[in-house]
């Protein structure tokens, strides 16, 4: 390990942002910030400062001097902020004015520490913002992201640019796909330092669970910056843990000045780790090793509808094309498309009156149906409601379903045991069940249409494969003028399942069908109490 002073950079409110849109709790920010400072860490970076706005980002992500001012910043470390490079130079005005716009003199500032984020081939161009931050008495750095996918040539020319700029202070290389192991650590280290006699320092990602084991690695070749989030919250697979890091034997602090940090992780982050789901996984690992951006497997995760075995081979061709490390929407739709089944129609047989004047309620397998499942059996019991699943009902099995309604086979194939394994007849488009024995009762068809939702008695036209879409089609097209939801809170508003329901309302929304929800919802749909009399 090198004789020079270690400095430790928690970035848990910038970097762990991108699971929570940066909007952390007053109270567990405030508690995070004093088991840092007591942890006795060099460096704290507070979050991102930039002038977009064009979606809800919490305080995190833009971390004003005003927002600051009213923060109380223990003493002890030294704090920061990050901005994105991409961002300052897609900017209208110059580098120098955006950086004016961002940022007081580091004197009227409660922060110190500026680094800048920027992908290798944006380098180059960044010496007028480095520039504006030293001499408003900023402490620089200069994050390169992917810097592992370059040659050594490509690393000891961009570092000998870097050195002449004389207003850069510590020159960090991230493990951005987190893709590196321990000899890759070395190689872009020796690279950058042939022509680089500042301070370096190291980001890892823990995609292939080696970012503690590679950041010491990078201590030892000699970086005297490291970076890590609290349980590695963190883009991806997430960072560094940094109370495992300080646990380290040459770094470890003591034990005495860590109680506060351990017990922050046992009672805020576990519980948040649990909610927002970052760690090592089988997608991460498969990221890593083909250099897959992180986007790729965050999309493919957010998609309800993919059956998750098939990630590993989407991803594996993914990691065929091109440029992986750089995300295209595109190229990850026609990528899912060659894998997963996309058949635009599916015909059906037409639908029996089996629900005129009859009582209908639409039961989604979540958390509120569980919440709410006594009053939903006692509804439906008061009502001789006729009562569907909208999906295989895993969550709460114990209700008197009447049907299990499934629109496309994909979670069948992942689960199809506990498909198999009930009484409850299924509404389905039996050409995607053909070598299966679940019985399907009402074989409903669907067919694919943009912006369309129109039923056809036998098949619905939907915009997409939404498996309520295709419930309330077949509903209509058996009788019912009402349908009763149950169960449908909904997401986050910036989630993909939220915007592709609300999608699908704005589109129903010009029929004269009747929807009510129940139970509590954050969709556009009429709300009333399912205990009402």
């Amino acid at each position: 390990m090198s004789e020079i002073k270690l400095n430790i950079l928690d970035c848990t409110l910038r970097d762990g942002g991108y699971y929570n849109d940066w909007d952390f709790e007053a109270e567990m920010v405030l508690e995070y910030l004093d088991s840092i400072a007591e942890a006795g860490l060099e460096f704290v970076e507070l979050g991102l400062r930039q002038l977009s706005n064009t979606k809800y980002r919490g305080a995190h992500a833009y971390t004003t001097q005003e927002y600051l001012n009213g923060l109380k910043l223990p003493e002890g470390p030294t704090y920061g902020v990050m901005i994105d490079a991409k961002a300052v130079l897609s900017e209208k005005i110059s580098q120098q004015e955006c950086i004016d716009k961002l940022f007081l003199d580091a004197s009227d500032e409660k922060i110190s520490l500026v680094r800048v984020a920027a992908q290798f081939r944006e380098v180059s161009e960044c010496f007028p913002m480095l520039e504006r931050l030293k001499n408003k008495g900023y402490i620089v750095g200069l994050n390169i992201m992917q810097a592992s996918l370059q040659s050594d040539s490509e690393l000891m020319k961009l570092a000998a640019i870097i050195g002449h700029w004389e207003c850069v202070d510590v020159v960090y290389f991230a493990d951005s796909l987190g893709s590196m192991d321990a000899p890759d650590v070395e190689r872009v280290y020796n690279a950058l330092r042939s022509n680089w006699n500042g301070d370096l320092g190291f980001h890892a990602h823990n995609n292939m669970g080696q970012a503690i084991s590679n950041t010491m690695k990078a201590v030892e070749v000699g970086c005297n910056w490291v970076d890590s989030t609290v349980t590695g919250m963190g883009r991806g697979a997430g960072n560094a843990q940094t109370e495992y890091l300080l646990l380290e034997p040459n770094i470890q602090k003591p034990m005495e000045k860590l109680s506060s940090l351990f017990n922050l992780v046992a009672i805020r982050f576990e519980e948040l780790k649990r909610s927002c789901g970052w760690g090592t996984s089988v997608p991460y690992f498969i990221s890593a090793m083909k250099n897959i951006h992180p986007t790729y497997v965050q999309e493919l995760c957010a998609d309800s509808s993919l059956q998750s075995s098939l990630l590993p081979e989407i991803l594996m061709d993914l990691g065929e094309t091109s440029q992986p490390h750089i995300f295209n929407k595109t190229i990850l739709e026609n990528v899912k498309s060659s894998i997963v089944s996309q058949e635009k129609f599916i015909g059906g047989v037409t639908a029996p009156n089996i629900l005129v004047g009859r009582e209908l309620l639409l039961v989604a397998q979540t958390d509120s149906t569980v919440k709410y499942q006594s009053a939903i059996a006692d509804y439906a019991k008061k009502k001789d409601a006729i009562l569907m699943s909208i999906n295989f009902p895993e969550l709460v099995p114990n209700l008197a379903y009447d049907y299990i309604v499934v629109s496309h086979n994909e979670k069948f194939r992942e689960d199809g045991f506990k498909y198999l394994n009930t009484t409850c007849p299924y509404i389905a488009p039996k050409k995607l069940f053909p070598d299966n024995s679940i019985d399907v009762v009402f074989d409903y068809g669907f067919s694919i249409k943009k912006n369309v939702f129109e039923n056809h008695g036998s098949y619905s036209d939907i915009p997409f494969r939404l498996t309520l879409a295709y419930a309330i089609g077949f509903c209509l097209d058996a009788g019912a003028d009402t349908i009763n939801l149950a169960g449908f809170s909904g997401f986050d508003k910036d989630d993909s399942r939220q915007k592709e329901m609300e999608s699908f309302l704005s589109i129903l929304s010009r029929s004269n069908l009747k929807l009510i929800s129940l139970t509590p919802t954050s969709f556009s749909i009429e709300e009333r109490s399912i205990y009402a009399i």
